[in-house]
Parts: structure tokens; C-alpha cells; sequence
């Protein structure tokens, strides 16, 4: 019985992964550069394939084939792919037990050429690209100045606002160590909105938002956004998205000490999943409560001076790595 068990798992597993290569192939269609071992793909997940596409770095060069990988099936399917060229993306915290086999799996591996992720390692086939920068915040075709204006943009005055904004949101889909008791504590202030699959009370992010999310965070003044992992640097969209939205991010992750380079600290609520936090939920109950707290704390500068310059840095580096190894193939 143990066997024909097995048997049927394995059949559910590879059905589901010809159903996802199916989906991928799809989702890629018409591009050079194709996603593979990847979960449901979004729409943001072009924002790789644009930048080296849209930036001309595949010009006169019609045969190259470029695969990007994450953890989601067995690396040995590369052996199918076809691909000249390949780069592993550490979309999620790879220091996570369950995930440690693929942390920094590839550095010395000549099947990929380059992989990308969060830490800050010093290593010839590695780049520094944490996930916030290629998501929904940021063009994969921005100039300089287009960051610079966006920066500007998000820290200015008109970015934010009280009277028109509901209490909270928690877009969110897995349950994971304390959430519920954040979610609780929140909800003792005031009602806590969640369009998400998790605690869902709330169908605005589909019927009213068109499932853009950045849409939905500009009506409200806080947004619960922590990660779904806490590890040093490891900060995902979410607190962008939020920060972006003209909201008030109420986070936890990356040590709580997220991009310092980059964002003001000092704009952030910080909370611990599973404690108490009981500074934090005052001074946010405070906040909701007085139209003037909230737009002193919301209205001070999101980004630290120079943070279009860390940002554009990304841009940068990226391109080159991305023309050497494209060069040398």
C-alpha cells in the first residue's frame, strides 16, 4: 500500500511540474530569455527578462537562450532546457532549514553563470540584487533620473494622507510563527482589512483594485507587512510596496534594520511576531487616533539622502554582470 501511495505522489508531483512548464512556457512566449523551476508566475516576474531584453543586451544576438532558475523542481531539468546561458534567482531566504540546499548552491557550478541574491557575499559569479528591487516599485527600463524622481516622489509631503484612509491592511496568504497575534493586536485598534487568503475579511484587492496592490495600500494608514522569514537582509517587496503606497509600513524582518542604506529607519514601525510589542501598538493606536501624529510620522522622508545612487547602483552592476557573462558565451 506504501508503494502505490508513493507512486500516486509522485504522479500528483510531476503532473503539477508539466502543468507549471506548460504555464511558464506560456507566461515566456515571444522571449529570449524564459523562466524555469518556478512557482505561478506574476507579472512582475518579467521584470528580469525586460531589463536584459529592453536594455538591448541580447542585440545581434538572436540564438542566445537565457534560463532564469529558482528552487521550485529538481535543477537536473536543466539538462532539457536548451539554454546557453543561466542565472539562479534567491527569490526567497534560502537560510531557512527547509530551503538551506540551494543556499548558495550554484557559485562554483559552470551550468549557471551568475547567481543573485540578498546576501552580501564577494564571490566572481554572485551580484547583491535583493528581491524589493526587481518587483512592482521599481522599472526594469528606469533611467537615473526616472529613480531619482521616484524617490523624490515617495519622500514628498503629497505621498501621504489621513482622512481619506481606513485604519489597516494585511494582504497576506500563509499563516506563519506570529502573525495571528500582530493581526490580533491590531484589530483591537481598529478593524484590520485582509483581501489575502489568510485572516480574509475583505474582497477589495479583486472587486474594487483589479488585484493591484498598490492600488489597495493607498487607501489605508498602516499596512502590516512583515516577511515571511527573518534573516539579516533579506527584505522583499512588501515594505517597498507599502512605503511606495504612501503607508505606514508596520514590519518585521531583516533584523528589523531593513536597506539602511537606502531607507530611514526612523519611518518604520518595527514589530517582533509573537511578542507583545507593546511601545509599537501604542504608538500606533496613537497615531490612528490624532490626524497630526500620523501626518508627522507618515510625512517624514521614506528614503535616506543618496538612496537613488544605492538603488541606481543595482541598475548598474547588474548590466555589466549581465554583459560579461552574456560575452563570454
Amino acid at each position: 500500500m506504501m508503494i502505490i501511495e508513493k507512486i500516486h505522489n509522485k504522479y500528483i508531483y510531476w503532473k503539477h511540474k508539466l502543468e507549471e512548464r506548460k504555464n511558464l512556457n506560456a507566461f515566456c512566449k515571444g522571449h529570449q530569455v524564459k523562466l524555469y523551476n518556478w512557482s505561478r508566475p506574476f507579472p512582475q516576474d518579467l521584470w528580469l527578462i525586460n531589463f536584459i531584453e529592453q536594455r538591448g543586451l541580447l542585440k545581434d544576438k538572436p540564438k542566445r537562450k537565457i534560463g532564469l532558475y529558482s528552487i521550485f523542481a529538481p535543477y537536473w531539468l536543466h539538462h532539457f532546457d536548451g539554454c546557453n546561458t543561466r542565472i539562479f534567482v534567491e527569490r526567497e531566504n534560502l537560510h531557512k532549514p527547509s530551503m538551506q540546499r540551494w543556499l548558495h548552491r550554484f557559485l562554483d557550478d559552470d551550468s549557471i553563470q551568475l547567481s543573485l541574491g540578498f546576501d552580501r557575499l564577494n564571490h566572481p559569479h554572485y551580484m547583491r540584487l535583493p528581491f524589493w528591487v526587481m518587483w512592482s516599485v521599481f522599472s526594469p527600463t528606469a533611467t537615473y533620473d526616472e529613480i531619482k524622481k521616484q524617490v523624490q516622489l515617495m519622500n514628498s509631503l503629497e505621498n501621504h494622507s489621513y482622512k481619506d484612509r481606513k485604519f489597516c491592511t494585511f494582504v497576506c496568504s500563509h499563516d506563519d510563527i506570529g502573525r495571528k497575534k500582530m493581526h490580533d493586536q491590531l484589530n483591537a485598534i481598529g478593524q484590520v482589512d485582509c483581501p489575502g487568503k489568510l485572516f480574509h475579511n475583505n474582497d477589495d484587492l479583486k472587486e474594487m483594485y483589479n488585484d493591484d496592490k498598490l492600488e489597495l495600500l493607498k487607501h489605508y494608514r498602516f499596512n502590516l507587512t512583515p516577511e515571511n522569514s527573518n534573516y539579516k537582509d533579506y527584505v522583499t517587496e512588501k515594505l517597498f510596496e507599502a512605503i511606495s503606497s504612501g503607508t505606514v509600513p508596520i514590519y518585521h524582518g531583516s533584523d528589523n534594520q531593513p536597506e539602511f542604506d537606502v531607507l530611514n529607519q526612523d519611518a518604520i514601525i518595527f514589530v517582533e511576531m509573537g511578542k507583545e510589542n507593546t511601545k509599537a501598538i501604542k504608538l500606533i493606536s496613537d497615531l490612528n487616533a490624532n490626524e497630526k501624529k500620523y501626518m508627522d510620522f507618515a510625512c517624514q522622508p521614506r528614503f535616506v539622502q543618496g538612496a537613488e545612487d544605492v538603488i541606481w547602483g543595482y541598475y548598474v552592476d547588474l548590466e555589466k554582470k549581465l554583459k560579461e557573462i552574456i560575452a563570454d558565451f
